[in-house]
């Protein structure tokens, strides 16, 4: 027994891996070429750098698509903004700054997530803050899915408002979405905001900045709009996301080494995972799966692997 105990404990993270390995093997074959790499420890470890989206959200015709805009606006105003969500390709994630609670409505978080995932495919949503002189703190991440069923079962009427869009705009249905022109998706946004939008026939007010005028409605800069929405802040986002949003993440990079950041690659579930800096900052996301064929092929465990056979 003193000859075979040092043996199994030597054997044990090998056969761990392999286990790990097999569950996932589904996944190995979703690999796609990709060129960037976003990271390396020694020559061993590469990390494949996930796509993401970003957008202006603003212009200069209608100013900021996130937070204002009523419905009429959103025609040949905001155009050249929705090209982006039209036009040809597909991404990864897309991140999400609130600002301080001052960047996103509710609703609009609702209707142009939905989208993106259908149009463009994007999978994940990171979320990240910035004010005063913190800059793109991360908050957590979470897959469309969850995204879209958390704020449907919060906020019922906004997805009343968007069945209804779509059946005018689109029909056929959801996967009609893929290859719709910026015109379709453009209505599309319209009518939602047709359907949680009203007048407001009260006392004029000077500043229309994150008022709540009534509960569950906020006034739009324009002051003469209410849209059943509420700006998305910390404690916003955490009430509706719950435990459906994640905070594992790749931490300090720099100070990690080869075998605990093997560790976390082999053992995460999901298909990317956001890289911070040392200050708890976003970088980017890292795409797993692709990590993962890396670390098998190139890295010291999968050599451990090899060796153990």
């Amino acid at each position: 027994m003193d000859t075979w105990i040092p043996l199994l404990q030597e054997l044990v993270w090998p056969i761990t891996i392999l286990l790990i390995l097999f569950f996932l093997r589904k996944y190995i074959p979703q690999l796609l070429d990709r060129t960037t790499k976003i990271g390396a420890l020694g020559v061993e470890l590469e990390f494949e750098k996930a796509k993401e989206f970003s957008s202006t959200w603003s212009n200069e015709f209608v100013g900021d698509i996130r937070t204002g805009v009523k419905s009429d606006d959103f025609s040949s105003g905001v155009m050249d903004l929705m090209e982006q969500f039209s036009k040809e390709g597909s991404y990864d994630y897309a991140g999400i700054d609130i600002y301080g609670g001052k960047a996103w409505l509710t609703s609009r978080l609702y209707i142009f997530s939905t989208i993106l995932s259908k149009a463009r495919g994007i999978n994940y949503w990171v979320f990240v803050d910035s004010h005063d002189s913190i800059h793109k703190k991360f908050i957590g991440y979470i897959d469309s899915r969850s995204l879209r069923l958390q704020l449907s079962d919060h906020f019922p009427f906004l997805s009343k408002a968007y069945t209804e869009a779509l059946l005018e705009v689109f029909p056929d249905g959801e996967d009609s979405m893929k290859a719709a022109d910026t015109w379709k998706i453009t209505q599309l946004v319209k009518q939602f905001l047709k359907g949680i939008q009203k007048a407001y026939n009260g006392v004029p007010i000077q500043s229309a900045d994150r008022q709540e005028i009534e509960k569950g409605w906020v006034l739009l800069k324009d002051k003469v709009t209410l849209e059943k929405a509420r700006f998305m802040d910390i404690n916003e986002l955490r009430a509706i996301c719950g435990e459906w949003i994640l905070t594992d993440a790749i931490r300090n990079l720099e100070n990690t080494s080869p075998e605990q950041l093997s560790k976390i690659i082999l053992l995460c579930n999901e298909r990317l995972i956001p890289l911070l800096d040392s200050e708890n900052q976003f970088e980017n996301m890292v795409d797993v799966v692709h990590t993962k064929k890396n670390l098998i092929k190139n890295g010291p465990l999968g050599q451990n692997i090899a060796d153990s056979r």
